[in-house]
């Protein structure tokens, strides 16, 4: 009997010794492809950088890197950078994307100011530091006292002078509120913090409903160093179209009012973000992409009222090959337009510039491209020039003047 049942013995041994070897290879497979997804994914996530200049014309960026974020600084417009500082000493999962970047702001004394998003209790959550030389940061803390309830993303942070630091976000905290009146998915809510020795910050408020849910919002400072919101609202019967936000942080309160009339009806959220600036004058620019009814594209406008009302609205880009993402930024009277257009095969940076505050304007221009996964493009301005930041997986950091 023995004889008998050896042969199926030493078979099923077989089989199941193929069959440990096949999963532990397929295990091994996994494994491998895992580790190549989560560093594709890494390489990928390290093109969401931001930047700004600081003192003595240095350019101040941060960047994820795997599960840190980073900060260095460049004395040559971005050709060089230095070694590069941890924001967090212990390592978190980073959260950034194209519609969700890191920000980065350094003061007239060269400290240095962070803001970033990470998973905290499986949850994502935004993160605040800051540094007094640049080269050791504070424990990142939340800037929301919700933070552990309710999930955060898409922050902006001003730094004011005196030390104040404006900062928004995007939270799903009144959703079922606003699911049960049929409009927008989410709030925008603000705060501020004083932070000469420590980091105090004031009390949390909503300063805006029925926000579109994946437009980043842009935010500014007036003249008077007060914060200057421009955001997607969901109006009535679906119509996604842009509003202006005035926080008063003394009464916790906001004033908002509608300011594009485009009338585009859409039940999702489009990913498109509008941009603001305000030049010395008082003079407040606008960009904007809508598919709306009135107009279709991308289109820029101006306000010599403090955005009550705005100028006929100029259309810009090749309709031709997808323009979208548009910036904008005014120094006293010059002002810079950069966008992206598409071919099918290249991602291209387009720029238009104007000397009279956006009455007349050159035309547009190629400034850079390419064939890879890149970021949107971002305006910045050393005091006298204004600079486009971009980032590519193929040509890495670039910064190039806009003349």
């Amino acid at each position: 009997m023995h004889k008998q049942f050896k042969p199926h013995t030493y078979a099923a041994s077989s089989i199941m010794k193929n069959l440990l070897l096949k999963l532990s290879f397929s295990v091994f497979l996994s494994c491998i492809t895992n580790l190549a997804n989560a560093d594709q994914a890494h390489r990928e996530q390290s093109i969401y950088t931001a930047a700004a200049f600081g003192r003595h014309n240095q350019l101040w960026r941060i960047s994820p890197q795997q599960n840190y974020m980073v900060v260095d600084y460049s004395t040559n417009k971005g050709l060089t950078f230095s070694h590069p500082v941890r924001v967090n000493s212990e390592p978190q999962n980073i959260n950034v994307w194209d519609e969700n970047t890191p920000s980065i702001s350094v003061d007239k004394q060269g400290k240095v100011y962070v803001l970033y998003s990470a998973d905290d209790k499986q949850k994502s959550t935004v993160f605040f530091s800051q540094s007094n030389d640049g080269k050791h940061f504070s424990d990142p803390i939340k800037i929301s006292l919700q933070a552990d309830l309710n999930y955060h993303y898409q922050a902006e942070m001003l730094v004011a002078k005196q030390g104040k630091v404006h900062f928004l976000w995007h939270d799903v905290r009144d959703r079922n509120e606003y699911k049960q009146q049929g409009g927008g998915d989410l709030s925008i809510y603000y705060t501020s913090a004083n932070t000469h020795k420590n980091i105090d910050f004031l009390s949390e408020f909503r300063i805006a409903k029925n926000i579109c849910s994946c437009c980043r919002t842009a935010m500014v400072l007036d003249n008077h160093d007060q914060a200057l919101i421009l955001a997607r609202f969901v109006f009535p019967d679906q119509i996604r179209d842009l509003g202006l936000i005035k926080p008063d942080a003394k009464i916790e309160t906001a004033e908002t009012w509608r300011v594009s009339f485009d009338n585009w009806k859409l039940e999702g959220c489009p990913t498109q973000g509008p941009a603001l600036s305000i030049s010395k004058t008082g003079r407040y620019h606008m960009a904007w992409f809508t598919l709306g009814s009135r107009r279709q594209g991308l289109f820029y406008a101006w306000s010599d009222d403090q955005g009550k009302t705005f100028s006929n609205p100029l259309s810009f880009g090749n309709p031709d090959k997808l323009p979208a993402r548009a910036e904008v930024l005014a120094i006293g009277k010059k002002v810079a337009l950069i966008w992206k257009e598409f071919d099918g095969i290249k991602t291209q940076i387009m720029a238009m510039h104007s000397e009279n505050q956006g009455l007349n304007w050159s035309a547009p221009t190629q400034l850079a491209e390419t064939e890879s996964l890149s970021s949107y493009p971002a305006l910045l301005d050393d005091g006298h020039k204004i600079y486009l930041s971009w980032n590519s997986m193929e040509h890495g950091f670039r910064l190039l003047a806009i003349d």
